[in-house]
């Protein structure tokens, strides 16, 4: 396997390195001792790329320098410092983790004292559609959900958009065991399992989708060029309210 392979961009990241450093630490080690002129042409590349390389092969300590008279000499170091350096990262990631795990309690601390406040989040496209009704199932599915089905508004002119966005929504909701209640604007619509839906009209479309679940409600529409966008609106009262709407009108239906 070839050396770029095996030392990739996503490899050389971890280590806190990019492709080019590396390619300047091979032509350090090509050359011996050399410097920075001579460097930038055995590698290929400009002086100010180069020495931004070296910059950081001399703080992982791949390279190290004496400085002659008129120039600076660059030496590269044994290629088993690599290990050094690999294994120095690993210890520096698992202290991160180890903070990042103590400092988790404090920023809890900090959401349960700003859960008063309704969190609002956009959505735009198939893949942010997708993002809304796994969050349905989801937040619906969790052990702790006290409101095991959910609702929604079903408009015909946007349910097709929204099945492609997940075509296999409808089929994870009955496998996960998930309930849900539907007033549908507009012809069409089928039940498929664990499912009820009403009509509130059948002449007439409307232009919003909605789902009312968990503490939040999510709306889906599109713009004038046909592209789906959506928004989740997380709040106790909201959903509440909506949800006391919705339950009033499905028994008039």
């Amino acid at each position: 396997m070839a050396l770029k392979d095996t030392l990739n961009e996503k490899t050389l990241e971890l280590l806190g390195l990019k492709s080019k450093d590396m390619e300047v630490y091979q032509a350090v080690l090509r050359l011996g001792s050399a410097p920075l002129r001579r460097i930038a042409e055995e590698a290929n590349l400009n002086r100010g790329t180069t020495y931004d390389a070296l910059k950081r092969l001399l703080d992982v300590g791949l390279v190290s320098y004496v400085d002659a008279k008129t120039h600076r000499y660059f030496t590269g170091e044994d290629p088993q410092k690599l290990r050094g350096l690999a294994t120095r990262r690993e210890v520096a990631i698992q202290e991160a983790r180890e903070k990042v795990l103590e400092a988790i309690p404090q920023l809890q601390e900090i959401l349960g004292n700003a859960k008063h406040r309704p969190a609002v989040r956009y959505y735009e496209g198939d893949a942010g559609v997708r993002a809304i009704l796994e969050d349905v199932l989801e937040s619906t599915g969790r052990a702790e959900s006290t409101e095991k089905e959910f609702y929604i508004y079903s408009s015909s002119a946007l349910r097709d958009k929204i099945a492609d966005a997940w075509p296999g929504f409808k089929k994870k909701r009955v496998k996960t065991g998930i309930p849900v209640k539907v007033i549908s604007f507009g012809e069409g619509g089928e039940t498929i399992g664990l499912d009820e839906r009403k009509w509130l009209t059948k002449e007439m479309s409307a232009p919003t989708y909605i789902f009312l679940y968990s503490n939040k409600t999510a709306y889906i529409a599109a713009d004038d060029l046909g592209k789906l966008f959506g928004v989740i609106i997380e709040g106790d009262a909201i959903a509440s309210t909506q949800k006391m709407i919705f339950k009033a009108l499905w028994e008039t239906l």
